[in-house]
């Protein structure tokens, strides 16, 4: 979990900590992205399954995907398991 603006975000972790979070609304709801590491921003040309950097194929991120598996690995409440 996170505060951004006096808000608190869900933090799906994608990979090794970079020190870096990426801020992101999904389905209406503000979620931070960690294990990632952004060297440069922009628009690029759509491929087939994401987008082309330089040249290179750069898949697509399912949100949806790391969302599930974020809510399938929180523990379960203990009032909620009684």
């Amino acid at each position: 979990m996170a505060l951004v603006g006096g808000e608190v975000v869900a933090v799906l972790a994608l990979g090794e900590p970079s020190g870096e979070l990426l801020l992101c609304e999904y389905e209406g709801q503000a979620v931070a992205l960690s294990g990632l590491s952004a060297a440069r921003v922009g628009f690029w040309p759509a491929s087939e399954s994401g987008v082309s950097v330089d040249g290179v194929s750069v898949p697509d991120l399912d949100l949806s995907a790391a969302l599930r598996q974020f809510q399938s690995d929180r523990p379960v409440s203990q009032e909620a398991a009684r």
